[in-house]
């Protein structure tokens, strides 16, 4: 799913009512219902015995902002509606004034005429601002921000720009949740912008869809259609040999269980065989605890040092678990400096924080390999940056210089390739933010590459994949119990999506 930005938003709402030949009003109405029923279907309980309040702007975000007021007052609904004093309201803001009465105009300098409780609807803004707002709207949405109940925002928080990062000393609404049409907006994606946007909802408006697949644009949003042409089906002559081998190559004392959680996800997402290289001590461990898989042992028993891993793989996950001795260090360099330019590799953990305390083994990983950081990895290989959008565009660089996949994990985890594309995922809870969530990625990303994925394929599906059996743990342990191991139970239910 294309991320698209204002000018190219405001080409398909254009194109939509000419292809259709409809107004624009008659989009905004379409539009309209399609976010209050939305919105019935999110809170249909709750919000029968709730007050309801709508904030409405001059433009067409004010003018969705009345008509939803007026289609939930047909429903039966009590709505107090406040709409901004203006000189130049849009026509179909108009259009939808004289639908309606008991309109309470106010002023930037007023006192909103706020219930103590139940639900307000913020209608100010939507896609088309194009500069922060002035402080002389701060009241206005400091009001909004001080309402106790539920903030609901349509399209965007008003104040955010579709591709900017908000500042807290700026005007901008703190919305619980967001239905914005059709398609994601950037700014709804990025950390940064979590004070503003608690959640967000894509509301299908049906704009039109030949105009959305001609606009051109280097980020994607991940979605389950997305990925049903990718995934691959098995036949009835396939064996273990077709799903390809995976090397799971990491562990330390104390922290041999990344290894095993690692190669239990490897195997539970499709690969054929998995062969876990770990130092001395972890045997048992592994033998016994994930009796499927095959273990090849480094001659140390605490760590690894010689990274004399015997085989043909078609895959192998490294780092995890692994430590940073300087024994493994030394014994990591070499084995990197050893491997053949089509190795597929994927990187984890300590692997990267190798690689970004020695700079110059960078050089040595083979192109096409997928990195995997977390927050912290990403700076100590990247460096600092002054924001989410700064975090991109050097994130970008990175991967375009040593040509590899790096997937920035956290909430909407963005996984990007050496050509500068950028797809954001849209699976996965705070739930997943436990130890060893990591190590079953690595796993799951290990496998896909194994069983002939294209490196950048593999990576988006398997952040998918891994984000989506985490949501169905969710449904079953809730998010403050979730543990990797969850994640791995679910793997199944996350592929039968496909």
């Amino acid at each position: 799913m294309k991320i698209l930005n204002t000018q190219q938003l405001k080409e398909v709402d254009q194109e939509t009512i000419q292809n259709e030949g409809i107004s624009s009003w008659e989009l905004m109405e379409r539009a309209s219902h399609m976010a209050t029923s939305a919105i019935l279907d999110d809170y249909s309980e709750e919000i029968k015995y709730s007050s309801i309040v709508v904030i409405c702007g001059k433009g067409n975000n004010g003018g969705d902002g009345l008509c939803i007021a007026r289609i939930l007052r047909e429903s039966g609904y009590p709505v107090t509606i406040c709409l901004i004093k203006s000189e130049d309201y849009s026509g179909d803001n108009l259009i939808n004034q004289k639908m309606l009465d008991d309109i309470q105009y106010f002023d930037l300098n007023e006192e909103l005429d706020l219930p103590t409780e139940g639900f307000l609807i913020d209608c100010l803004f939507g896609y088309g601002l194009s500069s922060p707002l002035g402080e002389d709207w701060m009241e206005i949405i400091d009001q909004i921000n001080a309402f106790p109940g539920r903030i609901l925002s349509i399209d965007m928080p008003s104040g955010l720009m579709v591709d900017g990062i908000g500042e807290n000393m700026n005007p901008i609404v703190c919305a619980e949740k967001v239905y914005t049409f059709q398609v994601p907006k950037l700014a709804l994606l990025l950390p940064d912008n979590s004070d503003f946007v608690g959640e967000f909802e894509l509301v299908n408006i049906g704009l039109d869809s030949f105009s959305i697949n001609k606009q051109e644009t280097s980020m994607r949003y991940v979605d389950s259609d997305m990925l049903d042409v990718l995934y691959r089906s098995r036949t009835k002559y396939d064996h273990k040999g077709t799903f390809g081998h995976v090397a799971i190559i990491g562990g330390s004392l104390g922290k041999i269980g990344s290894v095993l959680l690692a190669s239990k996800s490897a195997l539970k997402s499709g690969c054929g065989l998995v062969t876990a290289y770990i130092p001395r001590c972890g045997y048992q461990i592994l033998q016994i605890g994930f009796p499927e898989a095959m273990v090849q042992l480094d001659s140390s028993e605490d760590l690894l040092v010689d990274f004399n891993v015997q085989g043909s793989f078609s895959a192998i996950g490294i780092g995890i678990g692994m430590g940073r001795n300087e024994e493994t260090i030394r014994g990591f360099g070499i084995w990197l400096q050893s491997l053949a330019e089509d190795v597929k590799l994927v990187l984890d953990a300590d692997a990267l924080n190798i690689l970004s305390e020695q700079e110059h083994l960078l050089r040595y990983i083979p192109k096409n390999s997928i990195l995997t950081p977390h927050p912290k990895e990403l700076r100590r290989l990247i460096g600092d940056w002054s924001n989410d959008l700064d975090k991109l565009e050097k994130a970008r660089a990175f991967s375009k210089e040593y040509q590899i996949i790096l997937i920035i994990k956290g909430a909407n985890t963005s996984i990007i390739n050496p050509s500068g594309e950028i797809y954001f995922n849209s699976t996965g809870n705070p739930g997943m933010a436990t130890g060893g969530s990591g190590d079953v990625l690595t796993g799951i990303i290990s496998s896909l590459l194994a069983q002939g994925y294209s490196a950048f394929d593999a990576a988006v599906l398997g952040v998918y994949i891994h984000g989506s059996a985490g949501d169905y743990a969710k449904d079953w342990v809730g998010e403050t119990s979730l543990v990797a191991t969850d994640i791995i139970e679910h793997l199944g239910s996350a592929f039968m999506e496909f």
